[in-house]
């Protein structure tokens, strides 16, 4: 046991007083209250959002039942996310934002996501849909972004939006608005119609527009009913008959950036966070495993749990696959952030699948180091409302997600093999 703990020392990214024996460990501490804790964190460490993240992590992590009972993030955390620009991270230092790269904004989501899975994945899809600034005119991205304001969304394209001047009528409803309780804007992907015709591409393919909607022309359905990652607030959302401006919106994947920052150039890159969320909340059921073992004694023995060679061995398998995993990951991710700044980000299709091979596997190994866990800490894992019991729930509810699919892992083989990709990657 010792030797694991010595090992876990060598990573960087413990979260906190408690988390400093293991980088996977979050367990919190006894904090002096919501708002000395994070202005300490966004006072401080503005400069730095991950170190920001890790200092809010345990605070993160006392809340976390709160979090899910409420089935929404908490306002004072949002302040402390918002005010630290935890939200923010993709959008252009010209409107406010802290323009980071994307291996600090996973980072980011790893951190807090040790705290709590729902909250991790707030900001992740807050950081997705903050990537789009780079494709609208500046006015247009300081409108949604600026002040602080924060936009959710959907990709699907479940809505109709009807020509009309310099602008679409919008109607529509649909699912997964994760941070719909703090969401200012509402990013409505919807297929494009002239009156009651079809907007065709130059291929005859049906074109869709991905449009951004205030939150005062929106309605929002309590639907967000589930299992897992009850605190993420991803409920329906509806709207009908708002007028939209067309450069309030951009075609994903087809147009090109108006920004030249690189991250715009590998916009999918934001979507490593997936990845990086997973591992998150492995790290925090790590550290739930290490806290149970601790003070559980086993059946028929007078020895705390962490004494026993089985839950020691596996611990350990369970910290070296979050670890390789986490380390894929980001040098993956790097290298292809590397390409992008180079200005070389299409011209390897290799490292683009590879990256998003990376973030299924921190998906994949992240279930698998919890499910590891759960199984051998017998009920100490089954009873509603423990962390380790929320962490099962919430890392199985997360890798259900289509970005992290084990489809992924059929589509980076084929351009390993030297066949071309089915669809894009990064």
């Amino acid at each position: 046991m010792a030797r694991i703990r010595e090992t876990c020392d060598l990573d960087h990214t413990a979260s906190g007083p408690d988390l400093k024996r293991c980088p996977f460990t979050t367990r919190p501490t006894s904090g002096n209250g919501v708002n000395a804790t994070m202005t300490t964190a966004t006072t401080k460490n503005t400069a730095d959002p991950v170190a920001t993240a890790r200092a809010l992590a345990p605070r993160v992590a006392e809340l976390a039942p709160e979090i899910e009972r409420e089935r929404r993030l908490l306002p004072e955390l949002v302040e402390a996310f918002r005010s630290a620009g935890l939200f923010h991270l993709p959008v252009p230092a010209a409107i406010g934002g802290l323009q980071a790269d994307p291996v600090t904004s996973a980072k980011v989501v790893e951190e807090i996501s040790a705290g709590d899975g729902s909250a991790g994945w707030c900001i992740m899809i807050a950081q997705q849909n903050a990537s789009f600034a780079g494709f609208l005119p500046l006015a247009r991205a300081r409108e949604v972004w600026g002040n602080g304001q924060i936009a959710c969304g959907t990709a699907r394209p479940t809505g109709r939006a009807v020509k009309r001047d310099d602008g679409f009528i919008v109607d529509g409803r649909w699912p997964f608005a994760s941070g719909s309780s703090h969401a200012d804007w509402f990013g409505a992907e919807c297929m494009l119609f002239d009156g009651d015709e079809p907007v065709l591409d130059a291929a005859g393919n049906h074109r869709s527009r991905m449009l951004m909607v205030p939150r005062g022309e929106v309605t929002i359905h309590d639907t967000w009913h589930t299992t897992g990652l009850r605190g993420t607030a991803s409920n329906d959302f509806e709207v009908k008959g708002a007028y939209v401006p067309m450069d309030r919106g951009f075609q994903m994947i087809v147009d090109p950036p108006i920004s030249d920052w690189p991250l715009y150039r590998v916009p999918m890159a934001i979507f490593v966070n997936h990845g990086a969320q997973a591992l998150g909340v492995a790290k925090g059921a790590i550290g739930s495993a290490i806290a149970i073992a601790e003070k559980k004694v086993g059946y028929g023995s007078d020895r705390p749990l962490r004494e026993t060679p089985r839950i020691q061995g596996v611990l350990a398998e369970a910290v070296v696959s979050v670890a390789a995993a986490r380390e894929y990951l980001y040098q993956q991710t790097g290298a292809l952030w590397q390409k992008a700044v180079a200005g070389e980000s299409d011209a390897d299709p290799l490292l683009r699948a590879r990256v998003r091979l990376a973030t299924s596997n921190a998906a994949r190994s992240s279930v698998h180091a919890v499910d590891l866990l759960h199984t051998a800490l017998g009920t100490s894992s089954l009873f509603q409302n423990t962390p380790l019991e929320r962490q099962f729930r919430d890392i199985h509810m997360a890798a259900a997600h289509v970005m992290i699919s084990p489809f992924t892992y059929e589509a980076a083989g084929r351009v390993e093999l030297g066949l071309p990709a089915e669809f894009p990657f990064f």
